[in-house]
């Protein structure tokens, strides 16, 4: 145990409120890191749903832009319109033994989704109380009591309207990003992942994320951003811990999508120079613009080591698998 655990713990017991977790994941091919998520669940001493919404998104609506740098979503990445790589199964399989935790949301099959809003609005019919709104990516990880302490930081203050958080983001397996207000660290967009939700409240945008609630004045509605209405800062989550692992550039796949869907070309060699340099090198830190292209300011990385990050998922080089370390 620690203190953040202890309070956490210790708020869940005296308050003793509802207030459930609906989290919510929309998803192609995610595996390995989605197989994650459960074993977190299973820990948390309250009330939680999942919400997969699973298949290809256009690149419509806030994900428009990539069609004009060459993003396209090629055929080898999908079967009609869902996962290749065991994905679905995992799916199917997860909802079946969680009949009452667990919602899956799919297109028929051969169709896709309009854009990743209406995966993101998918779940919301079934959103039928208040609840603690929670985006959980297939490959951003928390432990079990980073989500108990925001669940009690939620109770102890109801007027906070969602949280903002930080993240330790990978860009290679034993790789992370050293600094903040940069590249992915963008405290002005990043990582806004948890609204205090109440029914009606409506998705206006997922990239970057905007829920809205109406407000009715003098005949008129108007609606308010819950994610600048008065959230947990950046500072208050990082004090309870709450600092998520982002594993988005950790797999070759995971470079091989973004190269198509957001039209990144030469994403997959840019990557593995990154590993092959550091690793033959020996070097700890760099400028991450030397290497992706995309990245355009001064942002630094550093190895895992160096950075003294715990990471949540590990490779097992001798069972050839990913394993879970729960903290």
């Amino acid at each position: 145990m620690n203190l953040e655990t202890d309070y956490a713990l210790f708020m869940h017991r005296a308050l003793k409120p509802t207030l459930p977790v609906h989290f919510f994941t929309i998803v192609l091919n995610g595996e390995p890191f989605i197989r994650y998520h459960e074993h977190m669940f299973q820990r948390l001493p309250f009330e939680w749903h999942w919400h997969i919404v699973e298949g290809v998104a256009q690149l419509t609506h806030d994900t428009a832009w990539s069609v004009a740098t060459g993003g396209n979503v090629p055929q080898s990445f999908h079967a009609n319109g869902r996962s290749i790589d065991g994905t679905s199964a995992y799916i199917d399989d997860i909802a079946d033994r969680f009949p009452n935790n667990v919602t899956v949301y799919r297109k028929k099959p051969g169709h896709f989704w309009d854009g990743k809003i209406e995966m993101v609005r998918a779940p919301l019919a079934n959103l039928n109380e208040d609840c603690l709104l929670w985006q959980l990516d297939s490959d951003e990880l928390w432990n079990p009591r980073q989500i108990i302490a925001m669940r009690s930081a939620f109770l102890a203050d109801p007027s906070r309207t969602a949280a903002w958080f930080w993240c330790n983001y990978y860009v290679g397996p034993q790789l992370g990003i050293s600094t903040r207000n940069n590249y992915a660290q963008n405290p002005n967009q990043e990582w806004l992942r948890v609204w205090n939700y109440k029914p009606g409240m409506i998705w206006h945008a997922h990239e970057p994320p905007i829920l809205l609630k109406a407000y009715h004045n003098a005949g008129n509605v108007q609606f308010r951003d819950m994610g600048r209405e008065n959230p947990f800062s950046h500072a208050e989550t990082e004090s309870l811990g709450a600092v998520f692992d982002h594993l988005s550039y950790v797999l070759e796949s995971q470079l091989a999508f973004k190269e198509s869907y957001y039209g990144l070309k030469g994403a997959l060699n840019q990557w593995r120079r990154l590993q092959e340099t550091q690793h033959s090198a020996g070097d700890e830190s760099g400028s991450l613009r030397d290497f992706l292209s995309w990245v355009t300011d001064d942002t630094q990385y550093r190895s895992v080591r160096a950075l003294g990050w715990k990471p949540i998922a590990a490779y097992d080089q001798s069972a050839k698998c990913w394993t879970w370390n729960l903290r």
